[in-house]
Protein backbone atom coordinates (compact mmCIF):
# COMPACT_ATOMS: atom_id res chain seq x y z
CA UNK A 1 0.00 0.00 0.00
CA UNK A 2 2.61 2.02 0.91
CA UNK A 3 4.47 1.59 -2.40
CA UNK A 4 1.05 2.50 -4.31
CA UNK A 5 0.77 5.47 -2.02
CA UNK A 6 4.28 6.65 -3.00
CA UNK A 7 3.59 6.38 -6.54
CA UNK A 8 0.35 7.75 -6.67
CA UNK A 9 1.89 10.86 -5.26
CA UNK A 10 4.71 10.82 -7.44
CA UNK A 11 2.47 10.97 -11.06
CA UNK A 12 0.31 13.45 -9.40
CA UNK A 13 3.65 15.96 -8.75
CA UNK A 14 4.73 14.70 -12.12
CA UNK A 15 1.58 15.88 -13.95
CA UNK A 16 1.39 18.99 -11.88
CA UNK A 17 4.96 19.79 -13.02
CA UNK A 18 3.89 19.01 -16.54
CA UNK A 19 0.94 21.39 -16.54
CA UNK A 20 2.70 24.10 -14.62
CA UNK A 21 5.75 23.46 -17.23
CA UNK A 22 3.19 23.64 -20.01
CA UNK A 23 1.93 27.15 -18.84
CA UNK A 24 4.91 28.48 -18.58
CA UNK A 25 6.38 27.80 -21.92
CA UNK A 26 2.85 29.14 -23.06
CA UNK A 27 3.45 32.76 -21.65
CA UNK A 28 7.41 32.77 -22.68
CA UNK A 29 6.09 32.01 -26.44
CA UNK A 30 3.70 34.94 -25.75
CA UNK A 31 5.90 36.88 -24.77
CA UNK A 32 8.16 36.38 -27.43
CA UNK A 33 5.87 36.73 -30.09
CA UNK A 34 4.60 40.09 -28.73
CA UNK A 35 8.28 41.51 -28.75
CA UNK A 36 9.21 40.06 -32.45
CA UNK A 37 10.31 42.59 -34.64
CA UNK A 38 7.70 43.78 -37.29
CA UNK A 39 8.56 43.58 -40.69
CA UNK A 40 7.43 46.72 -41.36
CA UNK A 41 10.87 47.71 -44.20
CA UNK A 42 9.39 45.20 -46.84
CA UNK A 43 11.26 46.24 -50.01
CA UNK A 44 15.67 47.08 -50.40
CA UNK A 45 17.34 47.60 -52.96
CA UNK A 46 19.52 45.10 -54.91
CA UNK A 47 22.34 44.27 -53.93
CA UNK A 48 25.11 43.19 -56.28
CA UNK A 49 28.37 43.44 -54.02
CA UNK A 50 29.54 39.37 -54.73
CA UNK A 51 30.22 37.60 -57.27
CA UNK A 52 27.35 34.82 -56.16
CA UNK A 53 24.02 35.27 -55.82
CA UNK A 54 23.27 33.19 -52.89
CA UNK A 55 25.89 36.14 -50.99
CA UNK A 56 24.14 39.01 -52.68
CA UNK A 57 20.80 37.36 -51.12
CA UNK A 58 22.53 36.92 -47.73
CA UNK A 59 23.11 40.27 -47.89
CA UNK A 60 19.86 41.51 -48.56
CA UNK A 61 18.26 39.34 -45.79
CA UNK A 62 20.52 41.06 -43.36
CA UNK A 63 20.27 44.58 -44.30
CA UNK A 64 16.67 43.87 -44.15
CA UNK A 65 16.77 42.69 -40.54
CA UNK A 66 18.53 45.58 -39.62
CA UNK A 67 16.73 47.94 -41.17
CA UNK A 68 13.47 46.50 -39.58
CA UNK A 69 15.20 46.77 -36.58
CA UNK A 70 16.36 50.31 -36.64
CA UNK A 71 12.82 51.55 -37.38
CA UNK A 72 10.93 49.13 -34.68
CA UNK A 73 13.66 50.69 -31.94
CA UNK A 74 12.92 54.61 -33.61
CA UNK A 75 9.20 53.65 -33.18
CA UNK A 76 9.34 51.65 -29.75
CA UNK A 77 11.70 54.87 -28.14
CA UNK A 78 9.03 57.14 -29.47
CA UNK A 79 6.76 55.38 -27.50
CA UNK A 80 8.66 55.64 -24.42
CA UNK A 81 9.31 59.21 -24.48
CA UNK A 82 5.73 60.29 -25.65
CA UNK A 83 4.59 58.67 -22.39
CA UNK A 84 7.09 60.21 -20.29
CA UNK A 85 6.47 63.62 -21.49
CA UNK A 86 2.95 62.94 -21.42
CA UNK A 87 3.32 61.61 -17.58
CA UNK A 88 5.91 64.15 -16.55
CA UNK A 89 4.80 67.99 -16.99
CA UNK A 90 7.82 69.23 -15.26
CA UNK A 91 9.80 70.06 -18.35
CA UNK A 92 12.98 70.32 -16.05
CA UNK A 93 12.59 66.73 -14.61
CA UNK A 94 11.93 65.23 -18.39
CA UNK A 95 15.20 66.71 -19.49
CA UNK A 96 17.05 65.34 -16.49
CA UNK A 97 15.71 61.74 -16.94
CA UNK A 98 16.18 62.05 -20.95
CA UNK A 99 19.98 62.84 -19.74
CA UNK A 100 19.59 59.80 -17.58
CA UNK A 101 18.63 57.15 -20.15
CA UNK A 102 21.58 58.94 -22.13
CA UNK A 103 19.12 61.05 -25.32
CA UNK A 104 18.91 64.52 -25.82
CA UNK A 105 15.30 66.16 -26.27
CA UNK A 106 15.68 66.45 -29.78
CA UNK A 107 16.50 63.72 -30.60
CA UNK A 108 13.51 62.00 -28.33
CA UNK A 109 11.13 64.25 -30.14
CA UNK A 110 12.25 63.01 -33.56
CA UNK A 111 11.71 59.61 -32.11
CA UNK A 112 8.03 61.08 -30.81
CA UNK A 113 7.71 62.22 -34.25
CA UNK A 114 8.42 58.65 -36.15
CA UNK A 115 5.92 57.29 -33.63
CA UNK A 116 3.21 59.33 -33.98
CA UNK A 117 3.49 59.54 -37.64
CA UNK A 118 3.57 55.57 -37.62
CA UNK A 119 0.09 55.49 -35.22
CA UNK A 120 -0.83 57.55 -38.12
CA UNK A 121 -0.10 55.60 -41.25
CA UNK A 122 -3.25 53.23 -41.99
CA UNK A 123 -1.75 50.99 -44.20
CA UNK A 124 1.40 49.10 -44.87
CA UNK A 125 2.70 51.29 -47.04
CA UNK A 126 2.53 54.03 -44.83
CA UNK A 127 3.84 52.49 -42.40
CA UNK A 128 7.30 51.57 -44.22
CA UNK A 129 7.71 55.19 -45.26
CA UNK A 130 7.27 55.83 -41.94
CA UNK A 131 9.99 53.58 -40.95
CA UNK A 132 12.00 54.82 -44.22
CA UNK A 133 12.13 58.22 -43.15
CA UNK A 134 15.06 60.02 -42.16
CA UNK A 135 14.67 62.37 -39.43
CA UNK A 136 15.54 65.42 -41.75
CA UNK A 137 12.50 64.12 -43.61
CA UNK A 138 10.38 63.83 -40.99
CA UNK A 139 10.78 67.55 -39.54
CA UNK A 140 9.76 68.33 -43.62
CA UNK A 141 6.58 66.07 -43.01
CA UNK A 142 5.89 68.19 -39.28
CA UNK A 143 6.46 71.59 -41.67
CA UNK A 144 3.05 71.04 -42.93
CA UNK A 145 1.83 68.26 -41.25
CA UNK A 146 -2.42 67.97 -42.61
CA UNK A 147 -1.52 67.49 -46.33
CA UNK A 148 1.95 65.49 -45.77
CA UNK A 149 -0.61 63.14 -43.77
CA UNK A 150 -2.57 62.71 -46.05
CA UNK A 151 0.21 62.01 -49.06
CA UNK A 152 1.35 59.80 -46.63
CA UNK A 153 -1.28 57.75 -46.39
CA UNK A 154 -2.19 57.57 -50.32
CA UNK A 155 1.61 57.40 -51.74
CA UNK A 156 2.25 54.24 -53.58
CA UNK A 157 5.81 53.57 -52.05
CA UNK A 158 8.91 55.09 -50.05
CA UNK A 159 10.83 56.26 -53.23
CA UNK A 160 7.42 57.98 -54.60
CA UNK A 161 7.18 59.72 -51.05
CA UNK A 162 10.71 60.80 -50.74
CA UNK A 163 10.45 62.26 -53.96
CA UNK A 164 7.31 64.24 -53.37
CA UNK A 165 9.09 65.61 -50.24
CA UNK A 166 12.22 66.59 -52.06
CA UNK A 167 10.10 68.49 -54.47
CA UNK A 168 7.80 70.36 -51.57
CA UNK A 169 11.16 71.10 -50.27
CA UNK A 170 12.46 72.86 -53.19
CA UNK A 171 9.29 74.73 -53.67
CA UNK A 172 9.77 75.85 -50.06
CA UNK A 173 13.18 77.19 -50.64
CA UNK A 174 12.40 79.03 -53.61
CA UNK A 175 9.13 81.05 -51.77
CA UNK A 176 11.49 81.84 -48.89
CA UNK A 177 14.06 83.23 -51.15
CA UNK A 178 11.62 85.24 -53.04
CA UNK A 179 10.11 86.55 -49.82
CA UNK A 180 13.59 87.21 -48.36
CA UNK A 181 14.51 89.35 -51.89
CA UNK A 182 10.89 91.03 -51.29
CA UNK A 183 11.16 91.91 -47.33
CA UNK A 184 14.54 93.74 -48.21
CA UNK A 185 14.02 97.73 -47.28
CA UNK A 186 16.59 98.83 -49.79
CA UNK A 187 15.86 102.76 -49.08
CA UNK A 188 18.62 102.34 -46.09
CA UNK A 189 20.83 102.72 -48.69
CA UNK A 190 20.06 105.54 -50.39
CA UNK A 191 22.79 108.17 -49.35
CA UNK A 192 24.89 105.51 -47.88
CA UNK A 193 28.21 107.68 -48.41
CA UNK A 194 26.82 110.04 -45.73
CA UNK A 195 24.78 108.21 -43.15
CA UNK A 196 28.58 106.16 -43.05
CA UNK A 197 30.26 109.81 -42.03
CA UNK A 198 27.23 109.86 -38.91
CA UNK A 199 28.78 107.17 -37.06
CA UNK A 200 31.72 106.37 -35.25
CA UNK A 201 34.76 104.64 -36.63
CA UNK A 202 33.88 101.23 -34.64
CA UNK A 203 30.69 100.84 -36.69
CA UNK A 204 32.42 102.46 -39.79
CA UNK A 205 34.57 99.13 -39.76
CA UNK A 206 31.67 96.93 -39.94
CA UNK A 207 29.81 98.97 -42.15
CA UNK A 208 33.03 98.60 -44.74
CA UNK A 209 33.74 95.02 -43.68
CA UNK A 210 29.86 94.02 -44.59
CA UNK A 211 30.03 96.13 -47.85
CA UNK A 212 33.08 94.35 -49.34
CA UNK A 213 31.44 91.38 -48.87
CA UNK A 214 28.10 92.30 -50.48
CA UNK A 215 30.30 93.39 -53.38
CA UNK A 216 32.12 90.57 -53.84
CA UNK A 217 29.18 88.31 -53.56
CA UNK A 218 27.44 90.51 -56.28
CA UNK A 219 30.87 90.46 -58.74
CA UNK A 220 30.67 86.24 -58.17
Amino acid sequence: MLKLYDKGCSMGAIDRLRRATEGANKEISEKEKKSETLEIIKNIVKIDFCETKEENEFLEIKTKEILNLQANASIQLGKIFKEVSEKIQEDMTYCQWLELVGFNRMTALRHRRRFELFENANNDVAKEIVGSLTFREIEKIYKNLEENLTYLNTANGVLEFKKFLKEENLIESKELKKEVGLNINFEIFNNIKEKIQNVDEKRKEEIEKLLLKIEKLLKD
